[in-house]
């Protein structure tokens, strides 16, 4: 079905569109003709992903989607007005999503050569294209931000004990080695620090597994107050808590240990049946030349072992 120009109520539907927004319609009435118009139902599929595409369409009435993966929901839904295809016919690469109607919808189709002779004939057109054009590079950038926004924020929940703010083993793995060859390649010193509860296994049987969480809550907290914003603080083990430390040696890494000792020395929790003095075992390594990441943890775990072995409550590299 063509637009007939003489059409009074197609006209005046046509010019409250975006696209034809102070567009001389009856001076474009040859092109107009020219043009057809779709009807879709809910559920029809206007463009294909990665498809071909010489034709733009306006949205007359109804709504279309667009969907980067034809059995996902809608990442944008388009209103009457917008226009969809255009990207790919200015840019001349195939389209970048599937496009469905989301409603019983009327669309207008304005094929690529139509498409220029509409701008050479018009300055309005061409201004209202163009700013249509700026709007879904805008809303194209607001939805990649998000996206990008949100999958930060769910690898961060991946990474991240929800009770303790601490990173988890698989975060330090990964980030560890990256983390030493960088350090080495400044010529920076790295530290790496564990800290155990001493008789935290006697708290678990004396008070059970909830109080014993508690207590580690607490005292992961203590621990990242005592840190700067460039400290990386791991669950290490059960009761145990690893501290990657950048820019750190082994003196400034052992002030760091004394500073912690004196805050966790200090914590009262707020459990009545529970009076109880907290102290940690710590053991300290700096990354040296011949060291990989197994090797400084193996090294910080051993000096881990030692202030343990010695009775608790010191720190040992």
């Amino acid at each position: 079905m063509t637009i007939a120009p003489g059409d009074t109520r197609q006209l005046s539907t046509l010019s409250r569109l975006g696209l034809f927004g102070a567009v001389d319609l009856e001076q474009c009435s040859e092109l107009l003709v020219k043009c057809s118009s779709k009807s879709l139902s809910p559920g029809q599929m206007l463009l294909y992903k990665d498809q071909v595409n010489h034709s733009m369409f306006v949205i007359v009435d109804g709504h279309l989607g667009m969907h980067l993966q034809e059995d996902a929901s809608a990442v944008v839904i388009l209103n009457p007005g917008d226009t969809v295809g255009e990207m790919s016919v200015i840019g001349g690469q195939p389209t970048s999503a599937f496009v469905i109607a989301q409603s019983n919808c009327k669309v207008l189709e304005i094929p690529e050569k139509l498409l220029w002779e509409f701008v050479s004939s018009d300055l309005n057109f061409a201004k209202n294209l163009m700013k249509l054009f700026v709007k879904r590079m805008l809303d194209l950038n607001r939805l990649l931000y998000q996206r990008l926004h949100d999958e930060a924020s769910s690898k961060i929940k991946a990474e991240k004990d929800s009770a303790t703010g601490l990173y988890n083993k698989e975060w330090m793995k990964e980030t560890l080695p990256y983390e030493m060859t960088r350090c080495a390649m400044r010529n920076r010193a790295l530290s790496i620090m564990i800290l155990k509860i001493d008789r935290y296994d006697n708290f678990i049987h004396s008070y059970g597994s909830y109080t014993a969480d508690k207590i580690f809550q607490a005292v992961a907290n203590a621990v990242q107050i005592q840190l700067r914003g460039m400290d990386m603080a791991v669950k290490h083990e059960e009761g145990c808590i690893a501290l990657l430390l950048i820019g750190t040696d082994e003196i400034q890494a052992e002030n760091v240990a004394k500073r912690i000792h004196k805050a966790v020395n200090h914590l009262v929790l707020g459990d009545q049946k529970l009076n109880e003095k907290f102290t940690l075992s710590v053991g300290v390594a700096e990354m040296a030349d011949e060291d990989y990441a197994d090797l400084l943890i193996a090294r910080t775990q051993a000096a881990l072992d030692r202030a343990t072995k010695e009775g608790g409550n010191q720190t040992s590299h």
